[in-house]
């Protein structure tokens, strides 16, 4: 029978007491995943990853550069097969490095260099008098001079060549956590400064598109991967160099200026970090005086979010929002030439077989329309604007997906037969390219297709129940519809269904399906239909990159979670490998949950894990709403919740600045807000430290609130010393400023 919906719902979550903070793996767990992890590399043969054997638990790990960037490739001429686009990505990022560690330990996470640095030699150098550089008043053993490593600039030319490698794959696929991935795999955080004004200089010479992305690539990988003092160091060498980036971007001040305004409004430079710029010569100086006009007055914050224009932006749900847009917008008006342009202008020649796959659906869906949706298909491959794999690739998703199509338009079928004849006719779609695919199936009515009915009347039923789920988050009605179905065999598909729903949609979804498949399982859902549903999911990973740029690293935190929530047994990453092809990305996909449940607090992370996928903007959404509701409600109870649901502990400070903005403009609630933050401290839900960052960020911001809001350096001080007194702020160290 199916549990109530409490016990499904909180299947998952009531086991975080019972998690330690020691790796989820044990020692034996990780030497098997390990083993077979090493001989999955060695029957690759050739490839050239084989040689970068997993090292779980070591603190070196890395995960190889077999995983995919997306597979979105800006051409390929022939067609060719999606394993094959893949592969290639692969092979772009291979052979980086020698995979040991750096000599001396150097090039760790937020190190600069080893001990005494990369560039210092040992103790035993001796001083030449004779040097032309000889200083006798600098002649002491601990200042020997600084020797270069004899490989040292190799290793630079090297790492710049490969930032440049992983620059143009983001800028083609605008995967920001593939390109943090790639940039870890070269285990040289020392250099990381270099990549940042390469990223910098990559950019001033493109498009507002481009320069948008280098900015969203910086906050995304700030903290992460990036260290501050990286990114800090980057930009001020980015400003150093404007003078030479003068001679290709005549306007390299202004742009270099804008970088750096953006950076303080995204808060990962402070602001102090202008009146840091040295006024040496005539472009660090303009840079300086621009970045002060940039920030100065209202609304400041607002304008450097969109500095870079209103259609910069880069994000999957925008672009495909935007070919909507300007398909509806074709078929009101039958302008070649304005959709020509509106697509021109998204600059995203990789993702030009979405516009094919919605043109299709949209004339399947609506025959009026279908003659102007082909005819501008047809024009934009005759004039080259959309190439000839994109065409191949959008009429291979409309027919990969047309049993779920016909479920909702029973002619679709019909109607995609008769566009692929005439697309093939009209000489703009390669010959039978889609026949196949396209074949009606065989009558549902015979005997012999009995099966085949079964399996489609379950895949429908599947996502109905799955649909529902996401809107009304009922997971005992999903048990019951299970049971109802009576197909214990075809369960794999609900699971493969369900987790490729979620992974186009939100963390909310997502969450709701972890909880759900952790909550169906022993039954109804079997563990064998489960695991079964995974390896489904593995094998067919590289076709789901190609939707889902980030389906490998989402696909390794559902397979984390699911084992995190003693679904399925840690067995499974050994037992799985044996289904899947050597050089599959679903085996990266396999190395990479294997790393995540060795670090030490894995399970932790696993079931805080979709919490974090939301984006920095909706969860500073979420906690503005979240204040707004408080001030109408003063209901503390309500706000304690909701700040619990969003699950983000290590970004309360944001919740305690905003606090504390909302109370300088509107004094009438300070003293309901300041209750707030009075009852989330003593709670133990905000930390010290959190609540601490908060008000120094806010300290550091006081001047510009204060232009605002007059009052606000009083209240501020009235906040800290009422914070202090109660003891639920803790009060600054001895000689620290306001």
């Amino acid at each position: 029978m199916p549990r109530d919906g409490n016990e499904l719902a909180n299947g998952a979550g009531g086991a975080l007491e019972t998690k330690s903070s020691l790796p989820f793996l044990t020692d034996t767990q990780r030497a098997a995943l390990d083993a077979a992890l090493a001989g999955k590399q060695r029957r690759a043969g050739s490839e050239s990853t084989s040689s970068r054997l997993l090292r779980l638990g070591s603190g070196t790990e890395e995960l190889r550069a077999t995983r995919s960037s997306g597979g979105k490739a800006a051409h390929a001429d022939p067609p060719r097969s999606k394993s094959e686009q893949l592969h290639d990505r692969h092979r772009a990022r291979s052979g980086k490095g020698s995979g040991k560690a750096k000599k001396g330990g150097a090039g760790g996470k937020y190190t600069w260099e080893g001990a005494g640095g990369a560039l210092m030699a040992g103790d035993d150098l001796e001083v030449d008098p004779n040097d032309p550089n000889y200083d006798p008043d600098e002649d002491e053993p601990r200042r020997a001079p600084v020797a270069l490593h004899a490989g040292h600039s190799e290793e630079v030319a090297a790492f710049k060549q490969a930032a440049d490698v992983i620059l143009q794959e983001y800028f083609s696929s605008g995967d920001a956590g593939e390109t943090g991935t790639a940039l870890q795999e070269l285990q040289q955080s020392g250099l990381h400064h270099l990549f940042v004004k390469r990223l910098v200089a990559r950019a001033m010479d493109r498009h507002t598109r481009e320069r948008e992305m280098a900015s969203v690539l910086l906050s995304s990988l700030y903290s992460q991967v990036l260290a501050p003092e990286a990114v800090a160091r980057g930009l001020l060498e980015a400003v150093a160099a404007v003078e030479d980036l003068r001679l290709d971007v005549p306007d390299s001040p202004d742009v270099v200026a804008t970088f750096v305004s953006r950076a303080i409004v995204d808060e990962i430079l402070p602001p102090s970090f202008v009146e840091g710029i040295p006024a040496d010569s005539a472009g660090a100086a303009e840079v300086r005086r621009k970045c002060g006009v940039l920030l100065k007055g209202r609304h400041a914050a607002e304008r450097m979010q969109r500095c870079w224009g209103a259609g910069a932006g880069l994000r999957l749900a925008e672009t495909r929002a935007a070919v909507a847009s300007m398909l509806k917008e074709y078929v009101a008006s039958a302008d070649k030439a304005e959709a020509e342009r509106c697509l021109r202008e998204l600059a995203v020649p990789f993702f030009h077989h979405e516009v094919v796959k919605q043109a299709l659906l949209l004339a399947m869906e609506a025959p009026a329309s279908q003659g102007p949706l082909l005819a501008l298909l047809a024009h934009m491959a005759d004039s080259g604007l959309v190439s000839g794999s994109q065409m191949h690739k959008g009429f291979q998703r409309v027919a990969d997906g047309l049993a779920d199509t016909c479920l909702d338009n029973p002619a679709a079928r019909e109607r995609f037969i008769a566009i692929t004849h005439q697309a093939e006719a009209g000489g703009w779609l390669d010959e039978g390219v889609c026949g196949e695919l396209a074949a009606p199936p065989a009558s549902a009515d015979s005997a012999a297709d009995a099966s085949a009915h079964s399996v489609q009347a379950f895949k429908a039923a599947s996502l109905e129940a799955v649909r529902e789920y996401f809107a009304s988050s009922d997971a005992a009605e999903v048990a019951r519809r299970l049971e109802e179905l009576a197909e214990p065999g075809l369960q794999n598909i609900l699971v493969k269904l369900a987790v490729q729903l979620a992974m186009d949609r939100r963390g909310r979804e997502r969450e709701l399906t972890s909880v759900l498949l952790a909550g169906l399982v022993p039954a109804p859902l079997t563990r064998d239909q489960l695991a079964l549903g995974f390896t489904r999911l593995l094998a067919s990973v590289e076709d789901m990159a190609l939707d889902i740029p980030d389906a490998a690293h989402q696909l390794s935190l559902f397979l984390g979670r699911v084992i995190v929530d003693e679904a399925l047994p840690p067995s499974f990453l050994t037992s799985v490998l044996a289904n899947l092809r050597n050089d599959s990305l679903g085996v990266s996909v396999v190395q990479a949950t294997g790393v995540a449940l060795s670090a030490r607090h894995a399970a932790e992370r696993m079931l805080a894990c979709w919490h974090s996928a939301q984006t920095t903007e909706e969860l500073r959404d979420s906690m503005q709403a979240l204040l707004e509701e408080y001030e109408a409600s003063g209901d503390v109870g309500e706000a304690a919740r909701c700040l619990r649901e969003l699950g983000v502990p290590s970004y309360h400070h944001e919740l305690v600045r905003r606090t504390l903005a909302a109370a300088f403009a509107a004094p009438k609630h300070a003293p309901a807000l300041c209750a707030l933050l009075a009852a989330l401290a003593s709670s133990g839900q905000i930390t010290q430290t959190q609540m601490r960052t908060g008000f120094n960020r806010v300290c550091a911001l006081l001047d510009d609130y204060a232009l605002d809001y007059p009052a606000a350096c009083t209240q501020f001080e009235e906040f800290q010393a009422a914070g202090e007194h109660e003891g639920w702020l803790q009060p600054l160290a001895d000689g620290a400023g306001a």
